[in-house]
């Protein structure tokens, strides 16, 4: 009995042995069915991922094609800034080939494509905006001189840096000085409504000024006047006769100090007006007013 009881305890031992090899042997060579399913899935979760992030690609292609269109094209014309895009960045890092890898490329690339439709769509807002209220807006446009060319005394002051004629140091002018005499009459460039009247007394500053805001972005100072005409929320329309020009505040001498910004950067003023059309559309602008006044 002792010799049967260690030979079954020997064999017992020597089964569970071989029990443990083969197992070993098998799922080296062989997949259980469960790992088989487990890798079909993974795969096909994989290949569901791969799809959706090459939909998701082409979807950002097309919204590209779009802005591209909308920056040169819709923004150019109505004379808007450029949009930027931002890529979000990876949080987490993974390793290559990895299934949480491809889920993380995924969502990133996802949440880019989402803030890339959100900023499109709302550019698509402001040039709807635009677009619906074009014929105002070329009406609201700074789009002839303040003063009839024909009256200014000399040269035109320019634009941009130059050495100030009180301070004497380098600086930039915003705007452009046209000579006149004092009294001469200064005319809204574009409709719009009196956002500010100043009467200032200050040798360092616009002196007696008018500013008015267009909409659309734009707005316009005549500055250096003699006499202002107008009020502060007052509507007034292109070729309205708003003040007279004069030599007050920061001046050398008569003239009228006139600028156009746009979203509160300064532009250069000539461009919205053509000189050698002014003597003929100036004058119609302001003798069609006279007549529907008279009316």
């Amino acid at each position: 009995m002792r010799r049967k009881t260690q030979r079954l305890i020997v064999l017992f031992l020597v089964s569970i042995v071989l029990f443990f090899i083969y197992a070993e042997i098998y799922s080296h060579f062989f997949e259980s069915p469960k790992t088989m399913l487990l890798k079909a899935q993974t795969t096909n979760i994989k290949l569901k991922y791969d799809l959706l992030l090459k939909d998701i690609e082409n979807a950002d292609k097309s919204v590209t094609e779009i802005n591209n269109r909308d920056q040169n094209v819709y923004r150019t014309i109505f004379g808007l800034n450029k949009i930027l895009y931002t890529k979000g960045r990876k949080n987490t890092e993974t390793r290559k080939g990895s299934l949480l890898n491809d889920f993380n490329k995924t969502f990133e690339s996802l949440e880019n494509f989402r803030r890339k439709v959100y900023i499109q769509s709302k550019s698509f807002d402001v040039i709807s905006h635009y677009a619906s209220n074009m014929e105002k807006m070329i009406l609201c446009m700074p789009s002839i001189p303040p003063i009839d060319l024909k009256k200014i005394t000399g040269a035109i002051g320019g634009y941009g840096y130059r050495v100030d004629p009180i301070f004497g140091d380098w600086r930039k002018h915003h705007g452009l000085d046209f000579p006149a005499k004092i009294g001469t009459p200064i005319y809204a460039t574009g409709d719009g409504i009196v956002s500010k009247v100043q009467y200032s007394a200050s040798i360092t500053g616009y002196g007696y000024s008018v500013e008015i805001d267009h909409g659309f972005g734009y707005l316009t100072r005549y500055a250096h006047l003699s006499k202002i005409l107008v009020r502060e929320g007052m509507e007034v329309k292109r070729g309205d006769n708003i003040a007279l020009s004069g030599n007050t505040g920061k001046s050398k001498g008569p003239h009228l100090h006139y600028e156009v910004r746009f979203h509160g950067e300064s532009l250069y003023p000539q461009k919205f007006y053509v000189n050698d059309s002014s003597e003929v559309s100036y004058d119609d602008v302001v003798n069609n007013k006279n007549k529907k006044k008279k009316k």
